[in-house]
């Protein structure tokens, strides 16, 4: 069998783990042509506790994957094999480990102006990764905010402008090193080669914040199971990366805990938090019929469940509020809030962010991609799609640089380089 030729992205949660593949499709669109669930076993709080069961989640969630891509109308036919066989992933990492720091890198070019080429923002690049380097850190993304030419001029793309120093301000996201050999390890236990690794965070924004939002200034929050991921964008660029040990599993829990049920059963009840927030407010006596754990049946208030979870509302967005006003970043988002996330279709849940935020909030909506896979509007698998997004549209961006060395044949993209490096060095 040969490998798949999709770009296969893994998104390992605290829940569910997901498994999304896609490619370009003859318009030159981003086409997702799958999309496979199944719940995760062996995590908490986006971090691995146990390899062999995460292992064996992967293998299992590959599986249902190539069963869907093989019976797919036409799928041998486009892609001139007889069976899909999946052989290696690109995978999200998450977790409170990953750390996002604003850097600076400067390099003097000459005591004259000259013309700036790309070898010098690769010089750029490497010394701000050589300033980050750490025994226990791996970088995952060193990602352009602006260039600033001879300390005082701004832009996006500094190529051919002349100038005596050029600076580069960047956001750059690691994580920890054990934590990253950890997910490779698992990946690799279920038989596949793992391509590269990507914030799980970056990959959500890939496929629910548009060129628009990012560039007015948005803050996107991903409610996850175990963790709450920040990301802040201005100006296209992505400006402050922060993650909270805090997430949806922890209301559910409390709720389980606090009734005596089993955990599906407080995950359905805190997903109505709207219904029950009205009778909570108005302090009323209606109650509802829980199945307890012992298989018995028991009635409660809607008003003490309703307490519960809005406490714990109140407890997680207080702490996202708090960080943001700190960071000084949420008058800086025009666009204000964008939630995406399995939690983000919690009933009520926009309306009770604004209250505590005091800012517009609204629902990431699913973009930059096409596809016939049922469901795929839904936000919940934003991340998984968003990876593969993500690694596609990176491939388009390196593909037009080099594009600009090369371009005009072989002999024009040779004398362009030579050239580059005379000026680089003289």
């Amino acid at each position: 069998m040969k490998s798949c030729p999709l770009i296969v992205g893994l998104d390992i949660g605290t829940n569910k783990s997901t498994l999304s593949t896609g490619n370009f499709n003859a318009a030159g669109q981003v086409e997702i042509m799958s999309v496979s669930t199944v719940k995760s076993r062996g995590m908490e709080r986006g971090l691995i506790s146990n390899l062999t069961d995460v292992a064996g989640m992967v293998e299992e969630v590959v599986r249902k994957a190539e069963e869907k891509l093989n019976s797919r109308k036409g799928a041998a036919k486009a892609f001139e094999m007889r069976k899909f066989k999946i052989s290696s992933v690109y995978a999200t990492i998450g977790g409170e480990h990953i750390i996002g720091n604003n850097s600076r890198s400067t390099l003097n070019l000459s005591n004259r102006p000259v013309q700036i080429n790309r070898q010098n923002i690769s010089r750029l690049i490497d010394a701000a990764k050589f300033s980050e380097v750490s025994m226990d850190k791996e970088i995952l993304h060193v990602l352009e905010q602006e260039f600033v030419i001879n300390g005082s001029q701004r832009l996006k793309n500094p190529i051919g402008i002349f100038g005596k120093n050029l600076a580069l301000n960047l956001h750059i996201i690691s994580c920890d090193s054990s934590q990253m050999n950890t997910v490779i390890k698992a990946v690799n236990r279920a038989g596949l080669d793992v391509e590269g690794v990507v914030f799980s965070g970056l990959a959500t924004s890939s496929c629910v914040l548009s060129e628009q939002e990012k560039q007015n200034g948005v803050i996107l929050l991903e409610l996850g199971a175990g963790v709450s991921n920040v990301l802040f964008f201005k100006d296209g660029s992505l400006f402050y990366t922060s993650i909270l040990p805090q997430g949806g599993s922890d209301i559910t829990e409390k709720i389980a805990q606090h009734f005596g049920i089993d955990f599906t059963q407080a995950e359905q009840l805190k997903m109505q938090y709207r219904n029950l927030y009205s009778e909570y407010a108005q302090n009323t006596d209606e109650k509802i019929i829980i199945k307890k754990s012992s298989s018995l049946y028991e009635s409660i208030k809607k008003s003490e469940l309703a307490a519960i979870i809005d406490g714990q509302l109140n407890c997680l967005f207080k702490a996202i509020t708090d960080e943001l006003n700190s960071a000084q970043i949420l008058g800086k988002a025009k666009e204000g809030i964008v939630i995406a996330g399995g939690m983000a279709f919690m009933d009520g849940i926009i309306e009770k962010l604004e209250e505590i935020s005091k800012t517009k909030v609204t629902l990431g909506i699913m973009r930059g991609f096409v596809s016939n896979v049922p469901g795929i509007s839904n936000t919940a698998y934003s991340t998984g799609v968003g990876l593969v997004t993500h690694i596609l549209n990176k491939k388009v961006k390196n593909s037009e640089r080099s594009d600009t060395i090369t371009k005009g044949g072989i002999l024009n993209g040779l004398i362009t380089k030579v050239k580059s490096i005379y000026e680089d060095y003289f």
